[in-house]
């Protein structure tokens, strides 16, 4: 059966998009917008207890505390098909009505690479705010590997991850052909981060992938007997550079190893697909409200979410838990940068990097 309500709801996005863009010239004010005595609801599109249930819970409660009217609030989840079930809901079947917001891992990044159907639409829904997420990897320290060793590589360098086509290994085949690594391979299918870090502990794999958040909670543990430590980190993409993300400055950032390496690449369709998936990377959890929400709600959403990541208490929990702060964006941020990776994953030769590093990923 024809659910005609979304179909209606996904034919007018484009038009929505307009409606929110053109809102953005106006002065973000919370005029006429009150929450006092509702609940807001924000859907995460993975299974509760996931680092991005965790990073939502966190945040949840002091955007509640800057929205007008200081409303409660609940954290819903909606998993399924990767994180794109949610999306589908939120078109589809979530009210617009100001109290319903997603917080979506993924999606610009799925989108960008088409690694997997993202639902028509996702493109131009009404965007937010976002913040980024950063991945460090880590080695056994007996192995050596620093910048200057990784260069040139000789021996085998087999790396734990889940998937050899996503965002993480797509970046980790195209450092090591950068830096001449001679036998780099993804040993994939590993459930969790954990699950990635004891195969480096137990001698199956030499690298491992963690993200900001499990590193930052995990650190201690996985470096305390010095067995392990970290090679470097993805880094984040600020104000049109690759930078280490705060907290996490002493550790090297695999921009400026490439950078080093390898100059006369940095016009190349490998380097410009890296840059491009940093970029996305910087958007990679991003806040979306349905398609027909009025258009004021966004700027007041906006500016409590963004208030929320700049909170003081906010700043304090994420230290005591070790979790590093991670770089956000306002609305026009993350217009502009899917606008850019648009353009950049327009570029056939781009889009043939990314190919040809999965496809060697899968050998």
């Amino acid at each position: 059966m024809t659910n005609t309500a979304g179909l209606t709801r996904r034919m007018a996005l484009a038009g929505g998009a307009l409606a929110a863009a053109l809102a953005l010239t106006a002065p973000a004010t919370a005029q006429g917008v009150s929450f006092e005595g509702k609940t807001i609801d924000i859907m995460v599109n993975f299974a509760a207890g996931g680092g991005t249930d965790t990073a939502a819970r966190l945040v949840a409660p002091f955007i509640a505390k800057h929205l007008p009217g200081n409303p409660d609030y609940i954290v819903t989840n909606k998993g399924g098909a990767g994180g794109t079930a949610a999306v589908d809901f939120l078109i589809d079947s979530v009210a617009p009505d100001g109290l319903h917001i997603g917080y979506f891992a993924g999606t610009p990044i799925r989108w960008a690479l088409g690694l997997q159907q993202v639902p028509a639409g996702t493109g131009d829904l009404p965007f937010v705010a976002a913040r980024s997420v950063n991945q460090i990897f880590v080695t056994r320290t007996e192995l050596g590997l620093d910048a200057s060793t990784l260069q040139g590589y000789s021996e085998p360098l087999f790396m734990a991850i889940n998937s050899p086509d996503n965002h993480v290994a797509i970046r980790a085949r195209m450092l090591t052909d950068a830096l001449g690594v001679e036998k780099f391979e993804v040993i994939t299918g590993y459930p969790g981060q954990g699950n990635m870090v004891a195969a480096v502990r137990s001698s199956e794999a030499e690298i491992a992938q963690t993200n900001d958040s499990f590193f930052g909670a995990n650190r201690d543990a996985i470096t305390a007997d010095d067995f392990m430590r970290p090679l470097g980190q993805m880094g984040e993409y600020v104000d049109g550079s690759i930078v280490p993300q705060k907290g996490l400055e002493d550790i090297p950032v695999f921009d400026a190893m490439w950078r080093a390496a390898a100059p006369d690449t940095l016009d190349g369709p490998a380097y410009r697909a890296w840059e491009a998936i940093h970029i996305a990377m910087s958007i990679q959890n991003v806040f979306v409200l349905p398609p027909d929400t009025p258009a004021e709600y966004v700027p007041v959403w906006e500016a409590a979410i963004l208030a929320a990541y700049n909170d003081p208490d906010y700043l304090s929990q994420l230290t005591d838990v070790g979790v590093p702060e991670p770089a956000s964006v306002g609305t026009a941020g993350v217009l502009d940068r899917m606008a850019r990776l648009r353009e950049a994953f327009s570029d056939e030769a781009i889009k043939a990097a990314v190919v040809a590093a999965i496809d060697r990923n899968m050998q």
